[in-house]
């Protein structure tokens, strides 16, 4: 069974919710039946997260639960977040100095699903996300480059080349799109205000913080 047909069973054929996946996260790190013990050099370091409002938190029901925390909570690494509703690549550029000067010991980018969405040039998202990448890859810093949330085939092979030029790690989101109970739903009560269906909720950050977590393992 591959990673994600798993995943997709925790949530579906198990009908584990959120504080479910929260009841299981223990000392030793098992997320969603997923040894991830935390990596000894993550611990007391800084954890800096690039990202569209997947990663600003849309639409996880309180802060703690999006992706980004649970990441930072599981390996003991304080959160630097540099994050926007509606960015594209090309958003985080002026952002990439803030990104180093935190020196982190990991770095997510989550970027790709706006460029899918808006219709990004190919060959101008490769641009922007090379320069992406190549800045915060540096001595000491694990980089992992996660997939587009809504489906791009073209820009995930973008990214996932671009990651591994760079010796950072692919993180696939391959089908989480496809699966409802990884959305949030419409208008349901989040501390960023209502939800709607497109965004994933406290289930889909738990997936997404799943995958990331397996990737560090």
């Amino acid at each position: 069974m591959t990673y994600f047909a798993w995943i997709v069973l925790a949530f579906l054929a198990l009908g584990q919710t959120s504080a479910d996946v929260a009841s299981k996260t223990g000392p030793r790190g098992q997320v969603l039946g997923v040894h991830v013990g935390p990596p000894p050099d993550l611990h007391g370091t800084r954890y800096v997260a690039i990202g569209d409002s997947i990663s600003a938190g849309k639409y996880a029901v309180s802060a703690d639960r999006t992706f980004p925390a649970r990441v930072a909570q599981q390996v003991g690494a304080s959160l630097v977040l540099i994050a926007h509703s509606g960015a594209r690549a090309a958003w985080a550029l002026p952002y990439l100095a803030q990104a180093q000067a935190a020196h982190p010991a990991l770095v997510t980018i989550e970027l790709g699903t706006n460029d899918v969405g808006f219709r990004t040039p190919i060959d101008q998202f490769a641009q922007q996300y090379e320069s992406i990448v190549s800045a915060v890859s540096q001595p000491g810093t694990r980089v992992l480059c996660i997939g587009s949330w809504l489906p791009g085939p073209p820009i995930d092979a973008v990214i996932k080349s671009t990651c591994a030029a760079h010796g950072g790690t692919f993180v696939s989101l391959d089908g989480f799109y496809a699966v409802n109970a990884f959305h949030a739903g419409d208008g349901h009560p989040t501390y960023l205000g209502p939800s709607d269906w497109f965004h994933p909720g406290d289930e889909g950050h738990a997936a997404i913080a799943a995958a990331v977590l397996a990737a560090l393992s």
